[in-house]
């Protein structure tokens, strides 16, 4: 017995204009914009403190230390991150290089940020959204804090917002949060899909917004 395709004729033809359509749609209007997309960049207010999310040191520290030196804020805050496996290391005594935190206050000090105007949070953090609730339990215990600059990467400085706003809205007061992503980063928001890492990042991030907006917002409550 002979079978015969659904898609047959004027369907297959019809159906193959569409998708060469929505092909070029995706590709003229969408492509480009989803670079850009993820990042959210503030006009910066003078501030209680700069904190420097982990992840990539180079240019988050770099971006980090320009704000300081244009008197936006006096204060740099960094968060301990996890380092898989560093507890063993340590019970055989084995020296490892500083994590992400300490490098960053090193390379601080070194571009002329005195040693007292930063300050190392402990909590050895796996996520943003593990950074967003301890800098919350910070800023709760410290009632004079009103406003905070969040420095990171381009590609991070959207859904990092969106963290820390959800996070800090759990406090009983109002905190201004200003994003500056760095200038100092690579990633090509506008030709994104032209570096193979660039493309990693993009796909990668979108992955995490959906995460974010079907799970991770309703843990930081």
């Amino acid at each position: 017995m002979k079978q015969y395709s659904i898609f047959t004729g004027k369907k297959r033809t019809t159906i193959l204009v569409i998708l060469f359509v929505f092909f070029i749609f995706v590709s003229v209007f969408l492509m480009p914009n989803l670079g850009q997309w993820l990042v959210t960049e503030d006009e910066l207010q003078e501030s209680d403190m700069i904190v420097v999310l982990t992840g990539s040191v180079p240019d988050r520290i770099l971006q980090a230390v320009d704000i300081y030196n244009e008197r936006y804020s006096d204060k740099l805050v960094f968060v301990n991150s996890y380092r898989v496996g560093y507890d063993i290391f340590v019970e055989r005594g084995v020296e490892i290089p500083p994590g992400d935190a300490q490098l960053s206050k090193m390379v601080a000090i070194d571009l002329g940020v005195p040693e007292e105007n930063i300050l190392i949070l402990e909590g050895n953090a796996k996520s943003t959204q593990d950074e967003a609730l301890i800098i919350r339990e910070y800023i709760r215990n410290n009632r004079a804090i009103e406003s905070i600059i969040l420095v990171t990467s381009k590609y991070h400085s959207g859904r990092s917002k969106r963290i820390f706003r959800k996070a800090l809205s759990g406090l009983d007061r109002e905190i201004s949060i200003y994003s500056s992503p760095s200038k100092y980063d690579p990633f090509n928001v506008n030709q994104w899909w032209k570096d193979r890492e660039d493309i990693k990042l993009v796909v990668l991030e979108y992955l995490k917004l959906a995460n974010f907006y079907f799970r991770e917002q309703f843990l930081l409550d």
